[in-house]
């Protein structure tokens, strides 16, 4: 029986991350990396009242396996941003969005962000960031 080559089939395209004219495209996560991000899913819900409960053990476990210099939703492109001196602000606005943008899909990734930063109007009609989750 031939191999079959899987390479047609597993071609995935990284996230494509646009900020003042510079595109920084994240490369797909690793196994490792996926099971953090899905731990960081985890605790981003709890956190947002989104699921009600408590962080479960077994996911807190992989949270705290997370090295001070891992940055699994953003990989290599967290280098690259602190090297252009983007503020912490928006890299961890990046690194949120990559983070569901992984585990959930584009479509809640984007819903999630336009609830957590799009501008709202005002009473004296100017516009404001939402509320930070």
């Amino acid at each position: 029986m031939p191999a079959v080559d899987f390479g047609e089939w597993a071609a995935v395209d990284g996230l494509d991350l646009t900020l003042g004219g510079n595109t920084y495209t994240v490369p797909p996560p690793s196994v490792r990396s996926m099971r953090q991000i899905l731990a960081a899913a985890v605790r981003a819900e709890v956190n947002l009242g989104l699921v009600k409960g408590e962080i479960p053990p077994e996911v807190q476990a992989v949270l705290d396996d997370i090295g001070p210099d891992e940055h699994p939703a953003l990989g290599p492109v967290y280098d690259q941003l602190a090297a252009a001196g983007t503020p912490q602000v928006v890299v961890d606005r990046m690194a949120y969005y990559a983070v569901f943008y992984w585990a959930r899909g584009k479509a809640y990734a984007d819903a999630l962000a336009r609830a957590l930063w799009e501008p709202t109007a005002t009473a004296e009609g100017s516009s404001e960031p939402a509320p930070k989750g």
